[in-house]
This record gives structure tokens, sequence and C-alpha cells, in this order.
């Protein structure tokens, strides 16, 4: 291998290594707060400390770390007006994709949207049956993310898909879990404004569609900002 070709498989392991890294904060696995330890995880990808140092570096310019001084990397706790800008984003994207996800949609992804907010309704019943808060978020995620994907691949615009998917990065998904706090009339309102998005998606009354989601994201903004954790 020529050192030309070095170069190139070290810019590209360090690529694939933000991306994963970011994916997975996105979704969660990393919640606000923590550690990002360079050991662990380059014992993780079966890669040197310095491509991960390197990816989190990248991570910590475009806003999804903070580097504190003297003990590292963690996943960055955003502001309150952080959480303000992304939702006003994510509301315009989201409402759209609604809009266009109802004279587009079809019945297969109809179907997933429907067992989505089915999803949601077995969570619920589980919390109030008494189930652990912790085994019944990773069905809730589950659901969540399934029926926002479907969205967006039903309304066919994969600029708008990615344009979203770079927002969720600055605001891992699970934060809203941790808004709802297992509250079951929360959790209940969240599903039924799920299922309300549904139907309008279904009558392909699409202005309506855009309007519930809408509203839907600046609940979920409210909430968020109610709930935010600080860092220690």
């Amino acid at each position: 291998m020529t050192d030309t070709d070095r170069a190139r498989q070290n810019v590209q392991i360090v690529e694939d290594l933000t991306t994963s890294l970011a994916d997975r904060i996105a979704n969660g696995e990393f919640p606000l707060g923590t550690w990002m330890r360079q050991a662990k995880l380059a014992e993780d990808y079966g890669v040197s400390r310095t491509p991960v140092s390197l990816a989190l570096s990248r991570l910590e310019a475009i806003g999804v770390l903070e580097r504190v001084p003297h003990r590292g990397f963690r996943v960055r706790y955003p502001s309150s007006r952080e959480i303000m800008e992304v939702f006003e984003v994510r509301a315009v994207l989201e409402g759209h994709a609604a809009y266009l996800a109802a004279s587009r949609i079809t019945e297969a992804q109809l179907h997933r949207l429907r067992e989505q907010v089915a999803g949601f309704r077995r969570a619920v019943d589980m919390i109030r049956d008494g189930a652990d808060l912790a085994a019944v978020s990773v069905p809730w995620q589950q659901s969540h993310n399934t029926f926002h994907q479907t969205v967006f691949e039903a309304a066919g615009n994969s600029e708008l898909h990615e344009a979203a998917n770079a927002l969720y990065r600055k605001l891992p998904r699970k934060v809203s879990w941790r808004a709802l706090r297992g509250d079951p009339r929360s959790l209940t309102q969240h599903a039924d404004e799920h299922e309300y998005i549904t139907a309008a998606i279904e009558k392909r009354e699409a202005a309506k569609a855009r309007e519930l989601t809408v509203a839907h994201i600046e609940s979920a903004r409210e909430l968020i900002i109610a709930h935010l954790p600080t860092p220690d």
C-alpha cells in the first residue's frame, strides 16, 4: 500500500467513526452527559486511539460533544435556545414531510405507521402495569424512530430526509423520552398525536397532516425545555 493509499484509508476510518458515533449518539445509545472514553471506543471499533480522537474532535466541532479540560469529551447538553432553534426547523421539515406523505404514501407504509401507534399504546399499558421504565424505553423509542422514518420515506424526498437527520444528530432522540418521564398521561397524549397524524395522512388531508405534525413538534419542544437536564 502506498503512502497516499494509507492516508486515504486513515481519512476514511475517521469519517466512518464520526458518522457511526454521531448516529449512535442521535439514537440515544450515549445519553446526554455520557463521557466518551477513547480507549474503550478504540477497543470497540478495533482501531488506535488516534482516529477516535480525531472523530471526537469533529463531533465537538459540530456541537455534538463538548471537551472538558483534563477530563475528555462528553455528549453535550444543548441550551434552551439551541433546542428552540432545532425544533423550529424540525417543525418545518417534518410538517412538510407529512404534507407530501399524504399524497404519496403506500398502503404498506400506512400499515407501518399504524403498527407504531399500536406500539405506543402497548408501551403506555406496560407502564400502567408497573413495568420498568428502562425496559419500556426501548420499544417506545423504536416505535418513535420508525414512525418518523416512515413519514420521511413516504414523502419521497431524500434531501428533506437528510436535512432532518442532520438535526437529529444535534439533539438525540432519547431526549424526548427522558422529558416524558414515564408519565402515562403525557405518553398517552404523545401516542394520540401520532394517531391523529396517521389518520390525516390516511385520509390524504395534506394540510391537516402538516398542521398536526407542527403542533406535535412544538409540544415536544416545550416538554423537553421544561425538563432539560443540567450537566454535573
